[in-house]
């Protein structure tokens, strides 16, 4: 009887460890980039820009600082991830009479697919943003945006959205307790989720 018991309690040890091993990796599903709606995957090359009349904005209590953006970034080893990784850089334009740039050596961006076109995208980058009464660098570490594919987004090439998210203050004088990022980006070609 004992040793049916231990036998029986071993089984229920392996079904546990099994149904633990199988969450996790149903959590993470892999992800790719595609030019179709199931087609044309292993996209390796992204350009997402702000929309026309929508610039990224930083909200701070001294001043806000608006800016039309574009990422150009690449697929890191693989088109294939979970999550997917990209290496890139921004560039910042038309930021009226600031200036803001890209430091710290690029930006990296991981796309993770959470079902049917639609993931989290999160970011790690380093930007200076001068203007009168604010010099500051922030990181963008731990941001985190959703990622809508063309079949799910109000945008027709698809987009990716972050809303008032904090920034964490890197450097600088006299910066703002919280600075907060508002942006939303659309690739320049249709670019769906794809697994």
């Amino acid at each position: 009887m004992k040793a049916i018991k231990m036998f029986g309690l071993a089984g229920l040890a392996a079904l546990m460890a099994m149904a633990f091993a199988g969450s996790s990796s149903a959590m993470a599903e892999s992800t790719s980039l595609c030019t179709g709606d199931g087609s044309g995957c292993g996209v390796t090359h992204v350009h997402e820009t702000t929309l026309a009349g929508a610039k990224e904005k930083w909200l701070t209590s001294i001043i806000n600082v608006e800016c039309d953006v574009l990422f150009l970034g690449s697929t890191v080893a693989s088109s294939l991830g979970a999550p997917l990784v990209l290496e890139g850089s921004f560039a910042y334009t038309n930021c009226g009479s600031c200036t803001v740039t890209e430091v710290g050596g690029g930006a990296e961006v991981k796309i993770l697919r959470l079902g049917h076109e639609t993931s989290d995208v999160t970011y790690e980058f380093e930007t200076h943003v001068n203007c009168s009464g604010l010099n500051c660098t922030y990181n963008g570490e731990g941001l985190l945006g959703t990622g809508k594919g063309p079949l799910l987004s109000s945008e027709t090439n698809g987009s990716v959205t972050i809303t008032e998210q904090t920034l964490k203050k890197v450097s600088g004088l006299f910066c703002p307790s919280t600075t907060k990022l508002d942006i939303t980006t659309t690739p320049l070609s249709a670019t769906y989720i794809g697994s």
